[in-house]
């Protein structure tokens, strides 16, 4: 499972970089699944400012996008992106100094 979330952090930080490339359908899609990821490993409960850090931000990039302001939207959506992968991060960094 873990190689699993370390992959889909992969593909999800590559995408980052990409940003300026991607559409903004494409970066919300992405921001979208991101969310469900930690929403899926326990980040909502464990990782609560993070979470909702990317909540909000998701939220702004659809309301931006449906506005067709695009550069705002994209970049909401980065960031949604961005938090989502901190809060799956830290909710793993927390399993590992819970285990030791």
């Amino acid at each position: 499972m873990k190689k699993f979330i370390v992959a889909s952090l992969l593909v999800l930080a590559s995408n980052l970089f990409a940003g300026e490339k991607l559409i903004t359908t494409e970066l919300l899609d992405e921001a979208q699944s991101s969310l469900k990821e930690a929403y899926e490993t326990g980040c909502e409960t464990l990782v609560p400012y993070e979470y909702y850090k990317a909540v909000v931000y998701y939220d702004i990039a659809k309301l931006e996008s449906s506005k067709l302001n695009v550069t705002l939207g994209k970049a909401a959506a980065l960031e949604s992106i961005k938090w989502s992968l901190k809060a799956i991060s830290k909710r793993y960094a927390l399993e590992e100094k819970n285990d030791k």
